[in-house]
């Protein structure tokens, strides 16, 4: 326990070392602040006259690692005595800890010795013989502990014959034995002489330690003093160093700002006139308006990464605005009147901001985002439509304003095509349908006759051609007028669209004529297919203003490929024979021509 007590009153008094040489390095540092400033003033000054800024930089530098180096062989060697000083004081009071364990076994070896006297209590001998065996334990720890000090020699070997008389007295120690008091007075006199000595080399420990604690930090105070003397010099130079640094960096930082943003913008564009190519190359492949919708959104979504949007085309209506396609989550649907759109109304693209323009177009089908822009789509002096984009945020809208004028061009490009495919679209109709029925004319039914031919021929497969006539049709048409009969071909027409397969082709072939051409057929099909036709044409009624007609017939005739004829003339004569056979034998019938034996 006292051992303890002295360890924690050693600790105590290194932290009160240390602080206090702590407290005189920073006096001396701040002793020495006001001298650094003028002195480093004068050595820069002369630095600049007598050296360059390089040799005076690197004598600085060389100066403050020798004095690192000095510094740092004093703190070891200071240091090390300090650790050796600590370390006799905790052996002096490792040796007063035993000395006081010697001296209380003694006191113990008398208390249990009266108390076994008095009470003749057998466990009180045997604490007592104990005690006395720990102080011949404690005697031998004592000597090899002052082996170190001849001093001490002699009264350790003394104690350690004391202790050993004791346990001699107490082996055979009984009620009717006297108390060895001299032997234990010994002990005790024998004890204190040593712990005498011991504290009075304890003293002198703690004195040597206590000057080798202001020796030390003495020591470490000068070094550290001319250390930042030294370190300031330096300082000077590297902070003069620095701020040049610092001047030219933030030039250069400037610079290559400006050269990244230019070179930025120039990859924008560059990337951006890329796209635009390979958006007007793949629009101009485009065979239909749907194709190129698909197109076009795929190539805005480039264009405007990290947005959505869609592609609104007005109809032919000019009354409701379809979304044709759409790219990312859009809240867009379809919409009319078209100046539901601010951006159509406007006329000119127009941007939805908070801050902007509070006002909200009226097409959305839930609530209506904080940020978009609506851009018309016109061409040739017609508005088409409108682009929808939505932005998330506003990195998304600086970016689509960076290249709004590429988003223009590529609406130019798509306008442009949509009108393009729009008229050719309506020219092919023109040279290949008819006005009328909208089925194909007989310049279209021709040169597909041709082309069936050939196909036919080549897969060695067979080819229908049906010839039809709507019964006493210049009877109705005198009779209930022009728009009557022009109904009643439209409705013809009609059935005869809904009741072939996508791959055969139906033609009005003149007047209440229709060829209709069925590739890859039999002959029992072909009837069949022409026996279907009649009877939707028997249940088939037209309207023209409040008047409904109904009860119309048709006759058919058929000719087939090869067995009727191997050219398109052939074919068509044989199929306008069988017509006319439908005819003679009392109409709102089909006729298949009389080289195929066939059985109704």
């Amino acid at each position: 326990m006292a051992h303890g007590l002295d360890a924690q009153a050693s600790t105590r008094s290194i932290l009160v070392s240390f602080l206090f040489a702590l407290r005189y390095s920073c006096y001396l540092s701040k002793g020495f602040s006001t001298a650094c400033g003028s002195l480093m003033a004068k050595l820069i000054k002369r630095s600049r006259r007598s050296y360059s800024a390089i040799t005076t930089l690197i004598a600085a530098a060389s100066g403050a690692v020798l004095v690192t180096v000095v510094t740092g062989l004093l703190v070891y060697n200071n240091t090390q005595q300090l650790i050796s000083a600590n370390k006799w004081v905790e052996h002096t009071q490792e040796v007063l800890s035993t000395l006081q364990r010697a001296s209380l076994l003694t006191e113990r070896i008398e208390y249990r010795s009266r108390l076994f006297l008095l009470t003749g209590d057998e466990d009180q001998l045997n604490r007592a013989r104990t005690a006395a065996n720990q102080l011949v334990t404690s005697a031998t720890h004592l000597k090899t502990l002052v082996s170190d000090n001849p001093d001490q020699a002699g009264n350790v070997e003394k104690l350690a014959n004391g202790s050993d008389e004791l346990v001699k007295a107490l082996d055979g120690f009984n009620k009717q034995s006297e108390l060895p008091t001299l032997e234990i007075q010994h002990c005790q006199q024998i004890v204190s002489v040593m712990t005498d000595t011991e504290q009075s080399l304890l003293k002198q420990r703690d004195e040597r330690s206590q000057r080798s604690i202001f020796t030390s930090v003495t020591t470490e105070a000068g070094a550290v003093g001319l250390w930042l003397l030294t370190s300031a010099v330096l300082l000077a130079f590297l902070v003069r160093d620095a701020m040049r640094r610092e001047r030219v960096e933030r030039k250069i930082k400037f610079t290559n700002q400006h050269l990244e943003q230019s070179v930025k913008a120039l990859e924008d564009r560059a990337q951006e006139a890329t796209l635009l190519t390979a958006a007007r190359d793949e629009l101009q492949l485009c065979m239909d308006v749907q194709q190129l919708y698909g197109s076009a959104s795929r190539r805005l979504s480039f264009l405007l990464p990290e947005t959505s949007g869609s592609l609104c085309m007005i109809d032919n209506s000019r009354q409701v605005v379809e979304v044709v396609s759409f790219w990312g989550t859009t809240t867009v649907d379809d919409f009319n009147p078209p100046e539901a759109c601010c951006g159509l109304r406007s006329g000119q693209p127009r941007w939805r901001q908070p801050g902007l323009s509070e006002i909200h177009c009226t097409h959305f089908t839930g609530e209506a985002p904080e940020c978009y822009v609506c851009v018309p789509i016109a061409a040739h002096g017609s508005t088409l439509g409108v682009l929808y984009v939505q932005c998330a945020d506003e990195a998304a809208v600086q970016a689509v304003n960076r290249r709004m004028d590429g988003l223009r061009q590529l609406l130019q490009i798509l306008a442009m095509s949509v009108a393009t495919l729009n008229l050719q679209s309506k020219l092919e109709n023109q040279s290949i349908r008819d006005a009328l029925t909208g089925l194909f004319n007989r310049h279209f039914m021709q040169i597909s006759l041709d082309r069936e031919l050939s196909r036919a021929a080549r897969k060695k497969q067979s080819l229908a051609v049906l010839m039809l006539d709507m019964d006493h049709f210049k009877r109705f048409n005198d009779t209930h007028g022009h728009a009557a009969g022009d109904a009643g071909l439209q409705g013809l027409a009609n059935v005869l669209k809904s009741s072939i397969r996508p791959e055969d082709i139906a033609c009005r072939y003149g007047g209440e004529e229709f060829t209709i051409l069925l590739p890859d057929i039999t002959v029992e099909a072909a009837y069949q297919r022409a026996e279907t036709i009649l009877q939707a044409v028997s249940h088939m009624s037209v309207s023209v203003g409040s008047q409904t007609y109904s009860a119309f017939t048709i006759s058919i005739g058929i000719a087939l490929y090869p067995n009727d004829g191997e050219t398109p003339e052939q074919l068509l004569r044989c199929a306008d024979e069988a017509l006319y056979r439908s005819k003679r034998q009392g109409r709102n019938q089909a006729t298949i021509y009389e080289n195929i034996p066939t059985t109704r």
